[in-house]
């Protein structure tokens, strides 16, 4: 049986995010649907031991109330020995959540700013609530293409106290070319450009991962239009859960890859019926699987090529001029009128509809002039003029029919000259 991933909510420093506020109803039965296991962490992380029995662990806007040292210390423990941790914050960072959050932050390389991000060009309803749509090619930004993040604060990133080879931060979002916020220098707020000011972070800190946005209001049901439904917000937050949880790291490449429309389907049905993460995982077992068998994969495909009596020679393709410019495999069976038949039979049985084909399912005459060598009596021949291209295109085709020979459907004057040229043998 599929192990249960994990997940806990903080519930002891009083956090805004919980399972039972109905403001956040959309997020939690997300988290339902998603089969993840879920807990309460209502005593505080005082106890190491409680921490290593969750995958992941949700800090959100802790209010009027600080992290002791000692869970600090046990909260970064966790991590560095494989946990997840996720930590939210709101506009005003500490200083106006009144909490230490950023002791804890600063361990693993950034920290949240006091501050409040606007947008003054992409923006729903409010300048406040940003839309995003530059993203760093990463695991978490996977099919995003906006999400919006209202009364957020910025985030800004360093090197950890303990730097190295096992502690890699990135910033995945970041602020668009108009954003702006009011910050807060200790005494009082001013307003400010800042371009490109970073909004997500993750971090990679020895066997676990840290992620951190300044924006409470993604998980929200009250705002549809900048809430948890609200464009990719929902997709984000199940990419980042998904990157906490399971063993995936930054250093795979991001490319894009062009499927066929069979193959996505198919894909997409096996992930959604044997509750694969997404496509990557998929595709990556797949490429795996082809890589370990892939010379004995390419020997069963050149033997059952033999068997069918697959031509491999090519056809050639010749210019104007006679120069061959391409070889092309024959690879493709050719396909009959009776697979039209079949393939609109099975649409109209599996939509229920009725379908009419717009082009004739009969049989066309043949292109190939090959096909269209006739016996010409001389006779005929002589009637013919030494120039055709004197004879109109009416005339031409009236000799074709009167000599049964068939011309493809809309061929030109030029073309028909060639055809006859060929059929009486004079080219």
């Amino acid at each position: 049986m599929e192990k249960k991933h994990s997940i806990a909510l903080d519930y002891s420093h009083n956090n805004m995010l919980t399972l039972e506020a109905s403001s956040y109803s959309d997020f939690t039965q997300f988290l339902f649907i998603s089969g993840y296991k879920l807990g309460k962490i209502e005593a505080g992380f005082g106890s190491a031991m409680t921490l290593k029995e969750y995958d992941a662990i949700v800090i959100s806007s802790p209010k009027n109330i600080n992290l002791t040292p000692q869970e600090i210390d046990n909260l970064e423990q966790y991590v560095r020995d494989g946990g997840g941790l996720l930590l939210v914050s709101t506009r005003g960072g500490d200083y106006i959540n009144r909490t230490n959050l950023n002791e804890l932050t600063k361990k693993f390389g950034f920290r949240f700013v006091t501050d409040e991000v606007s947008d003054s060009v992409n923006y729903v309803s409010l300048q406040k609530r940003q839309i995003l749509d530059k993203f760093k090619s990463h695991y978490i930004t996977e099919q995003i293409q906006k999400i919006v993040l209202s009364s957020a604060c910025s985030i800004e990133t360093f090197d950890p106290e303990e730097n190295g080879k096992n502690v890699r931060t990135e910033v995945v979002v970041r602020g668009g070319l108009y954003c702006f916020r009011n910050v807060f220098d200790g005494q009082i707020w001013t307003e400010e450009d800042s371009p490109k000011i970073p909004l997500m972070v993750c971090v990679e800190y020895f066997k676990g991962k840290v992620f951190a946005f300044g924006s409470l209001s993604i998980f929200s049901s009250l705002g549809r239009e900048y809430g948890f439904v609200a464009f990719d917000n929902d997709i984000i937050i199940a990419n980042i859960l998904r990157w906490l949880i399971l063993d995936i790291t930054t250093e795979g490449k991001v490319v894009t890859v062009d499927l066929h429309q069979d193959l996505y389907l198919w894909a997409k049905s096996v992930i959604e019926k044997d509750g694969w993460s997404n496509f990557s995982s998929l595709i990556n077992l797949s490429l795996i699987v082809l890589r370990d068998n892939y010379a004995k994969t390419m020997k069963e495909m050149k033997e059952t090529k033999k068997k069918v009596g697959i031509k491999t020679g090519g056809k050639k393709i010749e210019t104007g001029d006679g120069k061959i410019i391409k070889e092309v495999p024959e690879f493709l069976p050719k396909r009959k009128k009776e697979d039209l038949k079949d393939i609109i039979s099975a649409i109209e049985e599996i939509s229920g509809e009725k379908y009419e084909s717009s082009i004739s399912l009969e049989e066309e005459p043949s292109d190939d002039p090959k096909d269209m060598e006739k016996s010409i009596s001389p006779e005929a021949t002589e009637q013919l003029p030494d120039d055709l291209s004197i004879l109109t295109v009416k005339e031409l085709k009236q000799f074709c029919n009167d000599q049964d020979i068939h011309l493809p459907k809309n061929a030109r004057k030029a073309d028909i000259i060639k055809i006859i040229n060929f059929v009486i043998g004079t080219e």
